[in-house]
């Protein structure tokens, strides 16, 4: 039986701090929780129905907390308006910063704020094959259950350093071109083999302080009369744009 106890303990995990505290976060739904469990991230706790445990039984590391629950504890536990069959408690993966060993593309994230719009990123990052994002400090924690709902499990196969981005470029010597709305056309670019593209925050742009990082500001060109692109969508269009110009 579920316990007052559990609901409030996994309930805490949806503030940062607690996160961070017992690092652990929340994963739902059997997609998301079957990708993160493919990807080798280390699960502690699943609390599942039992159609789901059954038929899933031979994805379950032996070294998990396993708890049956009904649909009405899981309405409980859950964040979801519309709860899923699954819920499982991950561990915060432990992501080493390399500087050597990063190449190819490398996404970096200025206060990037909406959930929607990470997770997104992190599925086309994971989409693409990139394997690093660099987030500043105050871009949204990667472990933010909406975050995690956002990615559909892609969160399991690409690494998130949080740090000052600034410290970041000079560490890792790569070019560093920003998107931005008075950059150069990014069909008219030539894309170096091993960079950085630097995304702003959603109304404001990039920080005035990383302005002396920037190798060069691209944009991508507007034929028609929409005011501005959702930075989700704009990192697509620019990703794609890089690899355009690579064999992938």
């Amino acid at each position: 039986m579920l316990t007052k106890a559990t609901v409030k303990w996994v309930k805490s995990l949806s503030e940062k701090s607690n996160r961070i505290a017992n690092k652990l976060f929340v994963a739902e739904g059997s997609k998301s929780v079957l990708d993160l469990l493919e990807a080798k991230v280390v699960v502690t706790h699943i609390f599942a129905l039992d159609n789901w445990l059954i038929d899933n039984n031979a994805n379950i590391p032996k070294s998990a907390v396993i708890s049956s629950i009904s649909p009405k504890e899981m309405s409980q536990l859950s964040g979801l308006k519309s709860p899923r069959e699954v819920l499982a408690l991950f561990s915060i993966p432990l992501i080493r910063f390399e500087p050597n060993a990063f190449s190819g593309l490398i996404l970096a994230l200025d206060t990037i704020q909406d959930p929607g719009n990470l997770g997104t990123i992190i599925r086309l990052a994971d989409w693409y094959g990139i394997k690093h994002i660099l987030c500043s400090e105050n871009t949204v924690d990667a472990f933010n259950s909406k975050v995690v709902q956002a990615t559909m499990g892609s969160l399991g196969r690409v690494q998130l350093h949080y740090g000052d981005l600034s410290v970041f470029f000079s560490q890792i010597s790569l070019p560093v071109l920003a998107a931005e709305m008075n950059g150069i056309e990014a069909r008219k670019v030539t894309f170096s083999k091993d960079m950085i593209l630097l995304l702003g925050n959603e109304g404001s742009g990039v920080s005035p302080h990383l302005k002396p990082h920037i190798h060069q500001s691209i944009s991508i060109e507007r034929i028609g009369s929409a005011e501005s692109l959702n930075v989700a969508m704009a990192s697509a269009i620019l990703i794609d744009r890089y690899f355009g110009q690579f064999s992938m």
